[in-house]
């Protein structure tokens, strides 16, 4: 046998080595594949993963820009809700002064209601001859103080479908974004909102730090910006040149509806271009020294990498050269493990208990003390006739992982039977080579006290244990009358060299002692003059 396992230890030892020659060429290939692939095209790559990452940042903006312009456009829509405030018009001399007042006090309560439900800086309507109800601000009345606002608001709603638009920079203001809709020939609803709530809706990805986000209109006017200082400014020509050339500048859309969406790689920048629904355009810019910037950083940590790697590499051939049998234990024992376990109850089998208890044993000092615990559940038999064989196993499952949960990673837990599982601890007497300075008396009662201590914790344990699977078996017992049974034997004071079959046979008859006084209940064996006496407990 220890032939055959230097022959399989040679084998493998050499299977190691062409392992590690192989992986060694493989990794020095890839190792200069990569470098050769990053290095050389680095500058391409970074643009193009910039490019991308530009893209996507340009397009959630334009969907956010999207959804916030069309929450500002559905909100005004409740006004359609009666045809009191749509239809009415303060213009016609028809109506009585008294019918005017009730018209425009309903309004104004229904404008309130709505406007409340935005950040509206204006939410007012105004008619053919100027006349205002609503929530209009001295910002906006400043801006026509000879009247004109309904002229110049009405030059807005332009759509055919809808009969709204949106407008920016009236007189010279660039603090309001304003929606216009035009709710009868002589009326129009002008909301407006502050541009600042638009910063809500721009999104800076941290890799791109000197990256800057514009909002503008058809006319490269920008409405808003991630430098706060350009608002209300004509887009740069050098960007609005490049736009231009690509035909993305200027008036938004095209007869067939095509939209202008473009990312552009000058020598200059990097410029994404996204139309929002309602014509305006998110453009977005990186200069290209930003991205060589980054292309130099990524060249000194592939440089960096690359020389970790390799030093790694040869620090772990190395070990692996030095250490090529240690690697083979670990997959024998990872092997051998797997064989030792119970494949239902994931706990030893009862061969590999038996073996691993008899190792304990040769290896343990004279003066430790030793439990060997069995267990045994009362009336399983009566689960699988009742609740069916699958139940059964889970069972048999579940009692495995409750004694993983009640007993310490020091305890060896094995499955010896269908429904009987076996435990097996050692309790050290002193440790550090103390007992080597007492005398034999005090050894004596060194091992007498600590008897005694492990005695009651036996006890503790087991009521613990009893009480507890009652518990966790409830639904059993109840169906069933499951209950567990179990014996328990701890090595006497007296110093002895007991062998696995021995204190096997002692936990055993432990246990037959508990099924003959009843079941569900623990004995506890006892070496000496008391040998034959047993410490049950229900």
């Amino acid at each position: 046998m220890r032939r055959r396992k230097e022959g399989s230890g040679r084998q493998f030892k050499r299977f190691q080595i062409e392992l590690l020659v192989v992986f060694s060429a493989i990794i020095l290939i890839v190792t200069f594949f990569l470098d050769y692939l990053i290095l050389e095209r680095s500058g391409r790559t970074m643009q193009q993963n910039a490019s991308n990452l530009i893209s996507a940042n340009s397009r959630q903006i334009e969907l956010n820009i999207n959804s916030y312009l069309e929450r500002m456009e559905t909100i005004p829509t409740l006004l359609f809700s009666d045809e009191t405030y749509y239809l009415y018009d303060a213009t016609d001399k028809s109506l009585e002064e008294y019918d005017k007042v009730k018209n425009e006090e309903s309004i104004q309560n229904r404008i309130v209601d709505i406007g409340l439900m935005e950040n509206y800086a204006d939410f007012g309507i105004y008619y053919s001859n100027d006349h205002s109800v609503g929530w209009i601000s001295h910002g906006t009345m400043d801006i026509f103080p000879e009247g004109g606002a309904y002229a110049a608001f009405s030059e807005y709603a332009t759509d055919p479908k809808t009969n709204d638009g949106w407008c920016f920079g009236i007189g010279g203001s660039v603090d309001r974004l304003y929606y216009i809709k035009r709710l009868n020939p002589n009326a129009i609803l002008v909301s407006a909102t502050y541009t600042r709530e638009l910063a809500s809706v721009f999104i800076h990805p941290e890799q791109l730090e000197e990256m800057t986000i514009r909002l503008v209109n058809p006319e490269d006017t920008i409405i808003y910006s991630s430098d706060t200082a350009e608002i209300g400014r004509v887009l740069p020509d050098d960007i609005r040149t490049t736009l231009q050339k690509k035909g993305v500048s200027g008036a938004a859309g095209d007869p067939s509806g095509r939209r202008f969406d473009s990312t552009i790689i000058s020598d200059e920048f990097i410029i994404n271009s996204n139309e929002c629904e309602n014509g305006w355009r998110v453009v977005c810019t990186v200069p290209m020294e930003s991205i060589l910037r980054e292309n130099t950083e990524l060249r000194r940590f592939v440089f960096g990498v690359s020389f970790f790697m390799a030093l790694l590499f040869v620090l772990v051939g190395i070990l692996l050269i030095r250490n090529l049998t240690r690697p083979m234990d670990t997959m024998v024992s990872n092997l051998n493990e797997k064989a030792e376990m119970d494949r239902l109850s994931g706990v030893l089998n009862k061969t590999a208990f038996e073996e691993a208890v008899k190792e304990h044993l040769k290896e343990r000092p004279e003066s430790d003390l030793s439990v060997m615990t069995i267990l045994d559940m009362d009336n399983f038999k009566l689960v699988n006739d009742r609740l069916g064989h699958s139940h059964g196993d889970k069972v048999i499952i579940r009692a495995a992982e409750f004694l993983r949960k009640h007993y310490d990673r020091d305890t060896l837990i094995g499955r010896i039977g269908g429904d009987e599982f076996a435990l097996y601890t050692e309790c050290a007497v002193a440790g550090d080579g103390h007992t080597e300075t007492l005398g034999t008396a005090s050894m004596e009662n060194l091992r007498i006290k600590a008897r005694e201590i492990v005695l009651g914790t036996v006890k503790e344990q087991m009521d613990g244990v009893m009480k507890e699977f009652l518990e966790e078996f409830r639904e059993e017992r109840e169906k069933c009358e499951v209950s567990v049974s179990a014996g328990v034997y701890i090595t006497p004071v007296e110093p002895a060299a007991e062998d696995f079959e021995t204190i096997y046979k002692k936990a055993d008859y432990a246990l037959y002692t508990s099924k003959r006084a009843g079941k569900a209940r623990y004995t506890i064996y006892t070496d000496g003059p008391e040998k034959e006496a047993a410490h049950e407990s229900k």
